[in-house]
């Protein structure tokens, strides 16, 4: 997981800390040359000199390849010019900002930056919640821990969206259980269809779980 954070004030760097201490790969992204040599004692390389609302500085932090963008500067509108142009020039599939004032969120939200808040502690939550949507939760072990009951919450993107159970080629060691689809409980069939969203409930042998993760997610590397 790749995560550019624009921003090196008080919120950027403590989110930086938080995500490097976790082991993200970070890039810190500021224009204020004292601040990043400041940090960059601390933190390393993974700081940068460069203009966070640009699409040279952004390029330079590498954003083409980041998961998650987060803008976290003083000012709503450099935020959301980098919220911008992280999602629609460099398709950055999630883009976080900081909002300074209340009265902008509507505003963010209608042009695309889907998550707004406030705080590291909020940020990192919510980078958080958008990994566990890539991975397999596990919700309980039997069998002396050699068997696994999971869960995944599906996306859009995911390889197995659209298409029937019978359709996939689970590995011999894992089954589909139920399909949590809003309100409703499906028990798999054949039949059954995965949508986008669905909360994938599946038994797998600790072994198996990998490959179950990549056939209903897809890949994970950068």
């Amino acid at each position: 997981m790749y995560v550019v954070v624009v921003g090196a004030g008080q919120v950027g760097y403590y989110l930086t800390k938080n995500l490097l201490s976790k082991g993200y790969e970070v890039t810190l992204v500021d224009w204020n040359y004292d601040r990043v040599q400041l940090l960059h004692q601390e933190l390393g390389e993974c700081v940068l000199y460069a203009s966070g609302s640009s699409i040279d500085g952004l390029e330079k932090a590498g954003c083409a390849r980041a998961d998650v963008i987060v803008a976290v500067t003083g000012d709503d509108e450099d935020n959301l010019v980098a919220c911008q142009l992280g999602k629609r020039y460099f398709k950055v599939p999630k883009a976080i900002a900081r909002i300074n004032n209340p009265k902008n969120e509507r505003v963010f939200r209608e042009l695309g930056v889907g998550t707004t808040i406030s705080g590291t502690t909020s940020i990192s939550d919510a980078i958080e919640r958008y990994v566990a949507k890539k991975q397999l939760t596990t919700l309980l072990t039997f069998d002396h821990n050699e068997m696994v009951l999971l869960e995944a919450e599906l996306t859009p993107d995911s390889p197995v969206a659209g298409k029937k159970i019978s359709e996939i080629a689970l590995p011999y060691e894992c089954i589909i259980a139920l399909v949590l689809r809003g309100r409703n409980v499906l028990f798999a069939k054949g039949e059954t269809i995965l949508e986008p969203k669905d909360l994938v409930i599946a038994i797998s042998t600790q072994k198996g779980q990998e490959r179950l993760k990549e056939i209903l997610l897809g890949s994970q590397e950068g």
